[in-house]
Order: C-alpha cells, then structure tokens, then sequence
C-alpha cells in the first residue's frame, strides 16, 4: 500500500473518518476495534478540538504539541509540562499554566 499523504489527526477526527467510512462500506476488524475505542476515550468532539487545536497554535504550540493536547485533555500543570516536553522541547512555566488555561474553558 502507498501513502499518498500524511496528517496528524485529533482521535475525535480519526473516529469521525472511520465513522464516514462506515457508512460507505464495512470497516475491517481493525477499523472496527479503532472506531470503539476513539469513541470511548477522545476527551472532545471533532468540532470542539478543532477550536481548541487552534486556540493552542495560536498560543505558540507546535502542530504535535496541540494535537497530544486536545486527545489526551490534561488536567494538571505536571500533565501538561509531560506533553510540552515530550520533544525535547523547553518550556516555561507560564506557558504550561496557559495551555491549562485553555484546556479548562474545554
């Protein structure tokens, strides 16, 4: 199989695919086992983590960044210094204190 293209994707946008899909043809066992658990676990609907993707690229995030953001819905400044960093990436304080800003209007 060729990848024609790549896009990092919020889980509440990869479970919204898969349910498009579903409706044009059967999902394989796989999909199916996807679909189940985007549908359990994304913290947001795919209307909502758009807006607050954007909301975090705005506030200086990187596209991966944002996207751990909004799938993984962080609670706590701890949680959200996790995610900044994963990268190798430095953070300051007060950009975890307002990425956790706007994670709660969420």
């Amino acid at each position: 199989m060729k990848n024609v293209s790549e896009k990092i994707l919020l889980n509440a946008e990869a479970a919204e695919l898969l349910e498009k899909r579903k409706k044009e043809s059967e999902l394989g066992y796989e999909q199916q086992n996807a679909l189940q658990h985007l549908q359990a676990f994304a913290p947001l609907t795919a209307k909502e983590g758009r807006k607050l993707f954007k909301e975090l690229a705005e506030a200086g995030l990187t596209e991966k960044q944002a996207v751990m953001v909004c799938n993984l819905k962080p609670e706590k400044e701890d949680q959200v210094k996790t995610i900044l960093t994963a990268d190798k990436s430095e953070v300051t304080e007060d950009k975890v204190k307002e990425v956790l800003k706007i994670v709660k209007k969420y």
